[in-house]
Order: structure tokens, then C-alpha cells, then sequence
């Protein structure tokens, strides 16, 4: 008999609790041990209920945490669909980071902007929130650049191109339009100093992490 498939857990929220300790809720499989590794080899474990929810309490250090999320059901592991980020104290702005696309927000908050994300060929995505299934215009200089349409929650996300970064701090500005709204962001865009590492670090008004990717490299994510 084929086994059912083995569906990685999802985060439905994030909090912070009065001792500086990340609160992280989700659903995964049924009694299915989730495990939550970081700062390289260190990892905590929690089993899910009867009904797949789980609720695990993680270490906040420095500027936040990074974390793989993965679940291991009768010896099968799936990892979940990106990479945990959370802000020290703005656990509502908690990204899982997607290699190759852009991060999506844990939880829905009003950003239009929530999330940019780049590489070193100078591929770039951003996410956020509009109004619901409304029809969302970046434009870079004077050109529109992406078209999107947000999801009956406002979500959306769009993908453009840069100039490939290089080492030395580039200015970038856009402006995301979306039914009656019109939005101008500014940031910096360099790439990762040192050899291939995770690393977080504010920038402006941006929590900046540029982290490795499965297959090497880096990809740089600003949560703002």
C-alpha cells in the first residue's frame, strides 16, 4: 500500500513573549515531530497534536533569529518551503524566505512593501499588502517594470530586474501603485561582504539577512 505524502508544516503565527523567547504556532501532520534547526547544528523539537497543530518556543539572539523547519514522518523528512526569519522585537514582521522567489510575510500586516529580495545577478522580488484583488503596477525610474494582482487578502508578489549588484552600495527606488494607492520605497542594494554566511544586520529601516542557498550562493532579503 502507497504511503500518503509527507506535506511540510506550515506557520500560521508568530509572537514574542515577555522573555524575549519566540512563540512560533502551525500545522503540520498529524503527532508529526517538528524540528527547528539553527545556528548551525543546534535544533529544537516539538510533536504536533492529534489535529497537527504544534506550538514550539525558540531562542531570540542578537537581531533575530534564522531557522529550517522541517517535519520527519515514519522516517521521511520534508523540509517546509523557505527559511524562517524573525526580527527581534517585531516578530510580526517574521518572512519565510523562498529561494528564487520572493519571501512571503508570516503574518497579513498593511505593508505594501513587507519584503524585498535580490540576487547577485540582480534578480529582484518584493511582496506586501494592497487591497484585495486589486492590480498592483512597480515602476523603477519612470518604466513599469512588474504587474501583479493581489489575492482576496490583498497579497501579492512581483518579480523585476537590477543592474547585478556589486560591492559597493547602489541606491534603488521604486514605486509599487495599486487602486489608489501609490507607494515610493528606497534602499541599497551591494553584495554580501566575506565569504558565503548567514548574516543580519539592520540597514535603515530594514532588517537586512543575506543567507546561503541550498545550491550555493546568497540571496539577500530586507524585511521592512
Amino acid at each position: 500500500m502507497a504511503m500518503p505524502p509527507c506535506a511540510p508544516p506550515e506557520i500560521t503565527a508568530v509572537s514574542q513573549d515577555n522573555t524575549g523567547s519566540f512563540i512560533v504556532e502551525g500545522q503540520a501532520l498529524p503527532d508529526g515531530r517538528v524540528r527547528f534547526t539553527y545556528a548551525g547544528q543546534r535544533a529544537i523539537g516539538v510533536t504536533a497534536d492529534s489535529h497537527g497543530r504544534y506550538k514550539a518556543e525558540l531562542p531570540a539572539t542578537g537581531l533575530g533569529g534564522l531557522y529550517d523547519l522541517s517535519i520527519e514522518d515514519g522516517g521521511r523528512l520534508m523540509y517546509a518551503d523557505g527559511r524562517l526569519f524573525i526580527p527581534s522585537g517585531q516578530a510580526a514582521k517574521a518572512v519565510l524566505m523562498r529561494t528564487g522567489s520572493p519571501s512571503r510575510p508570516i503574518m497579513r500586516r498593511a505593508g505594501v512593501v513587507s519584503v524585498v529580495d535580490y540576487d547577485s545577478a540582480g534578480a529582484l522580488g518584493l511582496s506586501g499588502y494592497v487591497a484585495p484583488n486589486a492590480k498592483v503596477q512597480v515602476i523603477l525610474g519612470d518604466e513599469i517594470r512588474a504587474e501583479a494582482t493581489s489575492d482576496a487578502t490583498g497579497y501579492y508578489t512581483a518579480t523585476t530586474q537590477i543592474p547585478p549588484p556589486t560591492a559597493t552600495d547602489a541606491p534603488v527606488t521604486l514605486i509599487v501603485q495599486a487602486k489608489g494607492q501609490s507607494v515610493t520605497h528606497s534602499f541599497s542594494v551591494s553584495l554580501p561582504n566575506g565569504k558565503p554566511a548567514d548574516r543580519i544586520r539592520r540597514e535603515g529601516q530594514a532588517w537586512r539577512v543575506d543567507w546561503v542557498l541550498p545550491g550555493g550562493g546568497t540571496q539577500t532579503t530586507l524585511v521592512f
